[in-house]
């Protein structure tokens, strides 16, 4: 499009679950605990492991609306140890796809990554620049959802009351405690082991959280969940395949090719020549998963491919955390 498209990595190399293996590296490799005390570090058969980089230990300030919970500390902890603690949650801060990163452990476990701004890139060999800033630092807002956790497990809540809906208004997965939002689950907080769609990781974050606090039956589908666009009025005009990639967050807000206003919640696709309006069917050949959108920009105009995807086109079809896929074509018409 006349916005150059975003690219992401190959999933394989998951740094939310494994971040310290990351190959992008780690930032501080540092871990939050709601403990109200330092934990053990004496070893345990059989653990791994997971230390900060530094000896000393820092506080960061819990929630001003959730005083009654621990205070989270920054601090070198064993996460074998976490069952001899207080605690049922602890953060690592760690990089994810050149992001800083921060995932959510209960339990052990990982159950959300929050991700902030870019990393600092080096810019004509001449100095540093760090990307603009996307929002909270995420170490924060992990530490904030962790310590309306354990709150919400200390006061014995009922782990059942956990649940997965959709925000008509707001066009989002939401978790919710007791009916209460807890987090928005889209392209900047996710699973760790993210399946590249919202719908799947907001409903498996919600059962994780189900299991690991009060061990509730999981959930089978999201409340409100809304239905794919129907092609069935339809018919296929032609067919045509190649590589497609996605763009989204740098260029949200921004004026398209068409005059729109780029979304990039909203399924829409750049192309180089269809007709603005023009609506297909996009089908990723490694997954057969499917969407349709409608396009409404121009591009991708290099890298060998013939289309680019909204951020939210790409997330639907498993095609977010590749960047690039190939994909089959379908324009649609009336008959």
């Amino acid at each position: 499009p006349e916005m150059a498209p975003d690219e992401s990595p190959d999933p394989a190399a998951n740094a939310a679950v494994h971040p310290e293996n990351s190959a992008s590296g780690s930032l501080s490799n540092s871990l939050v605990s709601n403990s109200p005390s330092p934990v053990s570090n004496s070893p345990v058969s059989g653990s791994t492991e997971l230390t900060a980089n530094t000896a000393e230990t820092s506080s960061i300030g819990p929630s001003p609306a959730l005083d009654s919970a621990p205070s989270p500390t920054v601090e070198t902890l064993n996460l074998a140890n976490l069952a001899s603690n207080d605690a049922i949650t602890i953060v690592q801060a760690h990089a994810f796809d050149n992001r800083q990163a921060a995932t959510l452990y209960v339990r052990n476990l990982p159950v959300l990554t929050f991700l902030g701004s870019e990393l600092a890139t080096l810019a004509n060999n001449k100095s540093l620049e760090a990307a603009p800033s996307r929002g909270d630092d995420p170490v924060l807002q992990a530490n904030r959802i962790g310590t309306q956790l354990e709150e919400f497990y200390r006061n014995q809540g009922n782990a059942e009351q956990i649940s997965v809906r959709w925000d008509p208004s707001q066009e989002q997965y939401l978790v919710t405690l007791n009916g209460t939002p807890l987090i928005a689950v889209d392209s900047d907080t996710i699973l760790p082991d993210t399946t590249a769609d919202p719908a799947q990781d907001a409903l498996q974050v919600a059962n994780r959280l189900r299991r690991l606090i009060g061990d509730a039956p999981p959930l089978e589908d999201i409340e409100g969940r809304p239905q794919l666009p129907e092609a069935s009025t339809l018919a296929v005009t032609s067919v045509l395949s190649g590589m497609a990639s996605w763009y989204g967050p740098g260029f949200h807000g921004r004026r398209s090719a068409s005059g729109e206003v780029f979304d990039q919640n909203a399924m829409t696709a750049a192309h180089r020549t269809l007709p603005f309006g023009t609506e297909v069917r996009v089908t990723n050949l490694s997954n057969n998963r499917q969407v349709v959108v409608r396009i409404n920009d121009r591009g991708p105009f290099g890298h060998g491919r013939v289309l680019d995807l909204s951020a939210a086109a790409a997330q639907s079809i498993g095609l977010a955390q590749r960047g690039v896929g190939m994909v089959r074509i379908e324009v649609l018409g009336r008959p």
